[in-house]
């Protein structure tokens, strides 16, 4: 057994000074007060003491084969996109990722790997989550990572042939993206019996149903219908917030993928017109964020790696947004580690408590006293199992 000190520690839940946990091969048998002397009934077997440490980062929106140009694979090329994924994940857990969920891949090929982490391989990986494709209208958003899907019956079809493949979750295209032409932004593309027809399917077999939606009336139409969760949101409005308090949805915003859209995009492209207009939704996106969480909704952390000019390596980053538009470092981590795992399902997650799994990771400074902190080179546990950083003891 290893017991571990920390000068500080977030829980998941609240920051707490001088704490411990002991570890027992993959799991937190004790967290306490590092004086307590309930420790003693422990076969301690080595000791190290951290400054700071938290549970591992989860990543409710990722692309792990990218999505950039990617279109259906040959076997060479899924060979090939497989290996890729699983460099990707590791830059993930570089960032001190533990777990995330990827919502779209040509081929459905991150369910495969998904299902190799289930049946014992990439063990010391983070735990993946998988949509497989995407629904979509045909030619609507996410052309080359979905499966077109007309109407409600198609829609059910297709739902069951994912969930066959094996997929946790159910990722749907409600909308365009924000420069998609229409007559209002992020516009709709499934219609209101589409999306009620996956989510009956996605819940009548346990998944939950994560909507790609920007515009006004594709949030709208998918907050009646019952997801689980609205990824960007980016032209949400205040009485859509209002109906999903009242129905428990979760908001995943990514504000990372409108910041590196125009950060990255302006810089690679100056003269592409999209990437200029996403400069133009930045503060929009971020103030109504900054309302849904105020109002109560839910968050959770995404970062959309793997789409256009978004960085794996980088992910982490996302935290340090969500605190730039008003939200407490304390509610940050909270949505960057326990909601994710509620909204994953993982409940062996999110937290450092006895139970838990020993996922978790730890930094050199806090970053209650500087949120960019966590961007910095983290040492990272999985499953009791240092797999990533140096020694902060």
């Amino acid at each position: 057994m290893i017991l571990f000190t920390a000068e500080e520690l977030f829980d998941g839940v609240q920051r707490k000074f001088n704490q411990a946990f002991i570890v027992s091969d993959s799991k937190i048998v004790w967290q306490g007060d590092k004086d307590s002397i309930e420790i003693k009934n422990y076969n301690i077997e080595k000791t190290i003491n951290l400054k700071f440490a938290m549970p591992g980062l989860i990543d409710c929106h990722v692309h792990i084969t990218k999505i950039d140009g990617q279109s259906p694979y040959g076997a060479i090329e899924h060979a090939k996109a497989t290996i890729a994924s699983i460099e990707n994940l590791k830059e993930l857990r570089s960032e001190g990722v533990v777990a995330c969920r990827d919502l779209g891949c040509a081929d459905s090929l991150s369910i495969g790997i998904s299902k190799a982490q289930k049946e014992g391989y990439l063990q010391d990986f983070p735990t993946l989550i998988s949509s497989g494709a995407a629904i979509a209208a045909t030619g609507g958003h996410g052309t080359n990572i979905s499966y077109f899907s007309d109407g409600p019956d198609e829609v059910t079809k297709n739902c069951r042939k994912l969930i066959l493949e094996g997929a946790d979750v159910i990722k749907v295209m409600m909308s365009g993206g924000v420069n998609s032409p229409g007559q209002e932004p992020g516009p709709p593309e499934l219609e209101q019996e589409e999306i009620n027809a996956a989510v009956i399917q996605a819940h009548a077999r346990g998944r939950k149903v994560a909507v790609h939606a920007h515009g006004n009336t594709a949030i709208r139409r998918s907050v009646i219908a019952g997801v689980d969760s609205i990824e960007h949101g980016v032209f949400n409005s205040e009485d859509i917030i209002d109906m999903m308090l009242e129905k428990d949805i979760t908001l995943v915003p990514t504000l990372s993928a409108p910041y590196y859209a125009t950060i990255e995009g302006i810089r690679q492209e100056p003269d592409n017109p999209d990437h200029k207009k996403s400069k133009e939704i930045v503060d929009r996106h971020n103030k109504i964020t900054l309302l849904a969480f105020n109002k109560g909704v839910k968050l959770c952390a995404g970062s959309d790696a793997g789409a256009p000019f978004d960085p794996y390596n980088k992910v982490s980053f996302e935290l340090v947004l969500l605190n730039s538009i008003g939200i407490p470092v304390e509610d940050v981590l909270k949505i960057a580690t326990y909601n994710g795992a509620e909204l994953l399902g993982l409940n062996n997650l999110g937290q450092i408590k006895a139970g838990n799994e020993a996922s978790f990771i730890a930094l050199e400074n806090s970053p209650f006293n500087d949120i960019n902190e966590i961007c910095n080179k983290k040492q990272v546990w999985i499953k009791g199992v240092k797999v990533e950083g140096g020694n902060y003891e």
